[in-house]
Formats: C-alpha cells, sequence, structure tokens
C-alpha cells in the first residue's frame, strides 16, 4: 500500500504543476492571439480541465474501453499536451523578449544619441575650420566670424553635453537588463553559442519536461488514492471480530446433605404416645 505522506505529496504536486503549466499555457495562447484574449483564455481553460480529467479517466478504465474509443481518447491527450507545450513555449519565450527587447530598445537609443554626437562634433569642427579659413591678416574679420558663430557652438556643445547625460542613463539601464539575462549570457559564453539559441534550448527542455510531468503526477495520485481505496475495502471484508468465550458463572458452595431419616415422625409419634401412657397410669396410682 501506498504510505500517506506519499499520496498527500502527489496529490500537492499534481495540483501544483498541473495549474502552473494550465496558467503559463493560458496566457501563452492568449499572447499567441491577442485578437480575442478572453475567449481564448476560456478556450485553453476548459481544454486544460479535460485533459487532465481524461488522463485519471483513461487510467481508471483502460481495460473496460473500447480499443477505438480509447485510441482516440489518447489521441486528444497528447494532442492537448502539445497545445498545452506551445503556450508554455510562447509564454516563457514572451518572457524572454520582454527582457531582451527593453535591452534592443536602449541599444537602438544609444547608437542614435552617439550618431547625433558625431554630428553635433562635426558641425562644431566645421565651424572651427571656417574662422581658420580666414586669413591671420584679417583680425577683425575672425573675430566678428568667431563672434557670430559663438553661440551656436555653445549651443551644439549643450547638446554634447546632454547626449553624455543620456548615454550614461542608456548604460546603466543595459546593466540592469544585462543583470536579468546574466545567467543566460554567461551559459551562452561557456557554450560559444549565441544567447537565442541558448534561450531556445532551455525552453524546449521545459517544455518537454513540464505538461508530461503534470499529466504523470494526475494519474499517479488518482492511482494513488485508489490503491489506499481498495486496501481499506479488503481490510474490511477479511476482518472478522474474534469471538471471546464467556466464562460459566461460578457455582455457589453447597452444604453437605444430611441423610433424611424417613421413618423420624413415625418415631417421633411413637414416642410421644408412649410417654402419654405412662402419665396417664402414674396419674391412676396417685389416685
Amino acid at each position: 500500500m501506498i504510505s500517506t505522506w506519499i499520496t498527500v505529496a502527489l496529490v500537492i504536486s499534481a495540483i501544483l504543476v498541473s495549474s502552473l503549466g494550465a496558467y503559463f499555457s493560458i496566457i501563452g495562447i492568449g499572447a499567441l492571439f491577442s485578437g480575442a484574449v478572453l475567449a481564448v483564455c476560456l478556450m485553453a481553460g476548459s481544454l486544460e480541465f479535460a485533459k487532465f480529467t481524461l488522463a485519471a479517466y483513461l487510467h481508471q478504465t483502460w481495460k473496460d474501453l473500447n480499443k477505438v474509443y480509447r485510441t482516440y481518447l489518447v489521441f486528444a491527450v497528447v494532442v492537448l499536451s502539445i497545445v498545452t507545450s506551445m503556450g508554455v513555449f510562447g509564454f516563457l519565450s514572451d518572457a524572454y523578449q520582454s527582457a531582451t527587447t527593453v535591452l534592443e530598445a536602449e541599444n537602438i537609443k544609444l547608437d542614435n544619441i552617439k550618431k547625433q554626437q558625431v554630428l553635433v562634433t562635426n558641425e562644431i569642427a566645421r565651424l572651427n575650420r571656417s574662422i581658420e579659413e580666414i586669413p591671420a591678416t584679417r583680425i577683425s574679420r575672425r573675430l566678428k566670424a568667431r563672434a557670430e558663430i559663438e553661440p551656436t557652438i555653445l549651443e551644439l556643445n549643450k547638446k554634447i553635453a546632454e547626449g553624455e547625460k543620456v548615454i550614461s542613463e542608456s548604460n546603466l539601464k543595459i546593466l540592469e537588463v544585462k543583470k536579468k539575462v546574466g545567467p543566460l549570457i554567461y551559459i551562452s559564453r561557456s557554450f560559444n553559442m549565441d544567447i537565442d539559441s541558448v534561450v531556445k534550448y532551455l525552453i524546449l527542455i521545459f517544455v518537454l519536461v513540464f505538461d508530461p510531468l503534470a499529466i504523470c503526477l494526475v494519474v499517479a495520485s488518482t492511482h494513488a488514492i485508489e490503491s489506499r481505496r481498495q486496501h481499506k475495502f479488503t481490510l474490511k471484508e477479511t476482518y472478522v471480530e474474534p469471538v471471546v468465550e464467556k466464562a460459566a458463572p461460578a457455582e455457589m458452595p453447597q452444604a453437605p446433605s444430611t441423610p433424611v431419616n424417613e421413618n423420624f415422625e413415625e418415631e417421633s409419634d411413637d414416642v410421644i404416645v408412649q410417654m402419654n401412657f405412662k402419665d396417664e397410669n402414674e396419674d391412676k396410682k396417685a389416685v
């Protein structure tokens, strides 16, 4: 018989894994079909519940079902498991994309700012060259040109300073995002692989384990509960109440019987008669 704590652990594990798998699958499928999120989530939830119910039903009534009907039910469970795996894959890939999208956006933003910085720097250099092209003998003209372009140069330098500030903020945000995907980056560097390939293989491993394990846990928990129920029923059938022999009540001790003299009454009568006869004679003599 399967022990109680193993049965309880199997039931809890089945509930946790199946619930989380169903949640990931529903959210993932809803993300794939974002045009009708509510309807898709309701459909996915009903299919998840039907899948686990069918798995438990097949385990308990495997020998009693028709082969064609049993084959269809097995096929339905397998297809629903594949659908759930696709939903889990979509959920995990969306979680990864939400982090990498921020990283890519910050990189694009950083590249644009760096390009603008280069353009502003080139513009400042062009203005300075335009002043240097003025002959040194024409000092007044050079001073006048310098005075004219000085506000423009100041404005461009201000843009450069603002760009440097934005670059620093972008670098800090990139570092924060890299902390979230840091293990993935380390794995990709260790195996000399692209980070997207690493994530793809990890998600496939999760998908291959998650839903099949949930189905196996549901089947195992139903088997454990049924095994315990049958064991208790067998014990009730084979139990025989022991017969306790009652001790006979102890007899009270009786006094030893004395033999009864049957002639006792007759002898006593004779004695009385004789005694009376003697008394009458004595009376006559006395008279």
